[in-house]
């Protein structure tokens, strides 16, 4: 496939994104009858089934790729240092942001585990441990994989993409503190890509490491602690 089918494709899938999550009021109130996560839910696995058809080849050769060069231990080490690596990250970040952000929280993924889990806890685990794991990372680093071969270049791109989108979805901060937010889905997602690359681009690798890294505060959200 040329890199300009590569671009193609994943335009397409950017667009699917971008305008169901664009209107997904608009349709919410189109099914009003309905439970509103409820109409999220199914657009959210309409969305997850078009990319996992999408780029099945490409999971299909990263699956080969782990049982020939990856032992059971080395993927546990990747994973491990991973989630530890985002773990640290989310402390420097915190550190950072209290001193010049008060009042300002660094963690907005706990943070948006948390919202959402007070609204529909069934949509929050299947957003938290499937949709953002699986179609995300399709969607933000795999579907630029085989056009960006440049890792410098793909880490930046990718990056910036991924913040762009989160940015426009999901802040509701003013002034000084947009700086704030875009560093927070910035730097993160500089350090995902950044693995990716150093991983042999296995997208696996990376879905493992957010799995874990998500089930985390899940799964303290789960059990109240």
């Amino acid at each position: 496939m040329s890199k300009n089918q590569v671009f193609l494709k994943a335009a397409v899938m950017y667009l699917i994104y971008f305008v169901y999550t664009y209107y997904a009021s608009s349709i919410i109130n189109v099914f009003a009858p309905i439970n509103e996560y409820f109409v999220l839910l199914v657009l959210d696995i309409l969305f997850l089934t078009v990319i996992l058809v999408t780029y099945l080849p490409s999971l299909k050769k990263d699956k080969q790729v782990l049982k020939e060069k990856y032992s059971t231990k080395k993927i546990i080490k990747v994973v491990g240092l991973g989630v530890l690596a985002f773990i640290f990250l989310n402390i420097i970040m915190g550190i950072i942001t209290d001193i010049l952000f008060p009042g300002f929280s660094a963690d907005q993924n706990t943070q948006a585990i948390q919202d959402l889990a007070s609204l529909s806890m069934v949509y929050t685990v299947f957003k938290t441990i499937i949709f953002s794991v699986i179609a995300e990372e399709l969607l933000f680093r795999e579907s630029l994989n085989e056009a960006i071969t440049s890792n410098g270049l793909f880490i930046l791109v990718t990056s910036i993409i991924y913040t762009a989108m989160n940015f426009i979805f999901a802040t509701n901060n003013t002034g000084i503190y947009i700086i704030a937010e875009l560093a927070i889905y910035f730097i993160p997602a500089l350090l995902f890509s950044y693995i990716y690359v150093k991983n042999d681009r296995n997208i696996i690798l990376i879905m493992l490491i957010k799995f874990v890294y998500n089930l985390i505060p899940l799964t303290i959200l789960l059990l109240g602690i």
